[in-house]
C-alpha cells in the first residue's frame, strides 16, 4: 500500500470516528458497533496487521484475563 493509500485510510477513518460519535449519541448503539468494526479492519489494513496476528493478540489478551480473573 502506498502512501497515498494509507492517507486516504487515514481520512475514512477520522470521518468513520466523527460519525460513530454521532450515532453513539443518538443511542444507534448497533450502528456504532458496525462502524468500530469498520474502523477496526482499516487500522487493520493501514497498519498491515494480519488476521493471524489479530488472532494471536486476542488469544494472549484472553488468556491473561482469564489468569487474572482466577487469581482474585
Amino acid at each position: 500500500m502506498d502512501q497515498v493509500q494509507v492517507r486516504s485510510l487515514r481520512d475514512v477513518i477520522a470521518v468513520l470516528i466523527e460519525q460513530r460519535s454521532i450515532v453513539t449519541a443518538s443511542g444507534a448503539s448497533f450502528a456504532a458497533h458496525l462502524l468500530d468494526l469498520a474502523i477496526m479492519q482499516l487500522r487493520l489494513n493501514v497498519n498491515d496487521i494480519t488476521a493471524e496476528e489479530l488472532t494471536g493478540l486476542s488469544d494472549y489478551v484472553g488468556a491473561e484475563f482469564s489468569r487474572d480473573k482466577s487469581s482474585h
